[in-house]
């Protein structure tokens, strides 16, 4: 098993927390690599935890399908399922158009507010001198979208997306390791959004196909991922 980028912890961050943070970081920056084996032992020591805490959060990531648990063999990291991601897709295609319709034109002063400031600390981030870091633009990104969700009182449906959504993130994520996506596009697209809604909407903007075009960026870049990795890709 590969050697495990340490984060920080949180304030008030249990165990059981923070080896689920941690194993989802490195899974989706690819530091633990589509289809590694996992050993609880290498892990309890890495993060100088017990190994109740690192099964649960094993159990966990299992249930966001990152983490394959197979009876007498093992824990290993899922091999990214190109079903997933199309699914991913399709119930964000479907569901967050139609939250922004809902909340145009009636979004209240603090919704945009919150997201106007994301959305210039995420400019902050692009330009910063630092360089770019991969989980704090796709923090913000879906933080940016969260509070979308949040306004149109659909909390839990946010919730529910991003289980089914884990793949289309996995490849959000490979697409910056791989230096391969433009995410000032992105931004971009954040900006023109926040237009609309702070427009109440607009009769000439069709949010369907602009939403379909956001959602689908990664295929402009999809086929490089998977030419340089094929073995971390299952179509199941």
């Amino acid at each position: 098993m590969n050697t495990l980028t340490i984060i920080g912890r949180q304030p008030k961050e249990n165990n059981r927390e923070y080896a689920y943070r941690v194993l989802r970081y490195n899974i989706m920056t690819f530091g633990l690599e589509p289809g590694e084996a996992l050993s609880e032992a290498e892990i309890c020591e890495q993060l100088s935890v017990s190994r109740t805490p690192v099964h649960e959060a094993l159990t966990m990531l299992k249930s966001e399908y990152l983490v394959d648990i197979v009876p007498q063999s093992g824990s290993y990291v899922s091999l990214i399922s190109l079903k997933h991601i199309r699914e991913g897709v399709f119930l964000r295609s479907t569901v967050e158009p139609a939250i922004y319709r809902q909340i145009a034109g009636s979004a209240p002063v603090e919704f945009l507010k919150e997201m106007k400031k994301t959305i210039q600390e995420t400019e902050d981030l692009l330009y910063s001198d630092k360089g770019i870091s991969i989980d704090q633009f796709i923090h913000l990104d879906d933080h940016l979208h969260y509070l979308a969700y949040q306004t149109a009182q659909k909390p839990l449906l946010w919730t529910a997306m991003k289980n089914v959504c884990s793949h289309y993130d996995r490849i959000r994520y490979q697409g910056s390791v791989y230096e391969v996506q433009d995410l000032k596009h992105i931004h971009k697209q954040h900006r023109q959004l926040y237009e609309y809604l702070l427009l109440g909407g607009m009769a000439s903007f069709d949010l369907e196909s602009f939403y379909g075009d956001h959602l689908s960026y990664f295929k402009s870049f999809f086929s490089k991922v998977m030419k340089a990795a094929p073995q971390y890709f299952s179509e199941d």
